[in-house]
């Protein structure tokens, strides 16, 4: 199953409490579509965000995004590199 990048813009910074509102109606949607949420960044000014997830497809995310009516910037595939794997030795 492909990684999922979900990408967030938030102007104003986002909140705890905001945070943990898309959190809780995103669960649910992600739940009934087999997506599984891996983990979360918020930079240190609140400002933007990323969440990685396993899911079948893009638009599977994207559309537990809107069922929950949550927003972002951007959704996309990615491949995992752990460290010491190509393309590089970090």
């Amino acid at each position: 199953m492909p990684y999922l990048i979900v990408e967030y813009e938030y102007d104003p910074p986002i909140t705890d409490e905001r945070l943990i509102g898309a959190a809780d109606s995103l669960a649910p949607c992600l739940e009934v579509r087999g997506i599984t949420k891996l983990r979360s960044w918020v930079s240190s000014d609140r400002r933007r965000g990323v969440c990685e997830y396993r899911a079948a497809d893009a638009e599977s995310v994207r559309e537990a995004y809107r069922s929950a009516a949550v927003g972002y910037a951007r959704v996309w595939s990615a491949t995992l590199f752990e460290p010491g794997e190509f393309p590089d030795d970090g």
